[in-house]
């Protein structure tokens, strides 16, 4: 049996994709609301974590990540895969007997093009946990998409991606805040500016929202240490947000 923890907007798409090519899929989770929707829509979900040869982890948080840890069984050494975004260095805590791989989700909502399995992900562990990994994922994702690297670097790549990405927005917010000051047609200066063939200045909007980018960015300084270069677009982040909060 294969069992995904987590059903939320991640956890479900992997859930939901499984559930197309296999019968022998379970889904689990904490929410009596999801878990009556999901049922009623034929879905074989509970709460109750069962006996699995493969687990798929896909809850919000490092700390949830730790609490499922606990609770899945590894009497037959199951297959463990953590597809949460997770605090760099979780990895090397959860050595131990079993096999544990790192498949940081990669899921653009509303884009079909970048939907769980027809677009490159990366993966690391050690080469046996590798190997089997890729024999059960490999029937939904060719392996020509799946980056092979260790543990470590697979589950840094996904919050550093995040957090490049508020990197990129904050420049951007930053900017179009200066160009006001100044009286300068922001647009007009970011398509100027684009037309370079390796510069690619964001659109400006009304600051970082969501549930990812944010709580990614911290997991990258927490991990590297405050005085990074991230640090000045959290800042940038709360100082163009209070500004529209002023206006208001």
């Amino acid at each position: 049996m294969v069992t995904v923890i987590g059903l939320g907007e991640i956890g479900f798409e992997t859930f939901h994709e499984l559930c197309k090519r296999r019968r022998d899929i379970f889904g689990v989770d904490v929410s009596d609301q999801r878990l009556a929707e999901l049922t009623h829509k034929g879905y074989n979900v509970g709460k109750k974590i069962p006996e699995s040869t493969i687990y798929i982890i896909a809850v919000y948080s490092t700390q949830q990540v730790f609490e499922v840890m606990k609770k899945i069984s590894y009497k037959n050494k199951p297959l463990v895969v953590i597809e949460s975004t997770v605090l760099p260095g979780t990895y090397k805590k959860f050595l131990a007997s079993f096999d544990l791989v790192m498949f940081p989700h990669r899921y653009n909502p509303g884009d079909p093009s970048h939907h769980v399995f027809n677009l490159t992900r990366v993966m690391g562990g050690k080469p046996k946990a590798l190997a089997r990994a890729m024999r059960f994922y490999g029937r939904y994702i060719h392996k020509k998409n799946v980056h092979q690297t260790t543990g470590e670097i697979a589950e840094l790549c996904k919050p550093l991606e995040n957090a490049y990405r508020y990197l990129e927005i904050a420049i951007a917010e930053e900017l179009s805040m200066l160009c006001k000051a100044k009286n300068i047609d922001f647009e007009k200066l970011r398509k100027a500016c684009n037309t370079k063939w390796n510069i690619e200045i964001k659109e400006a909007r009304e600051g970082i929202g969501g549930k990812c980018l944010p709580k990614d960015i911290d997991l990258v300084n927490t991990f590297f240490g405050k005085d990074t270069f991230f640090t000045f677009a959290v800042n940038t982040d709360h100082t163009y947000q209070n500004k529209l909060k002023r206006k208001k």
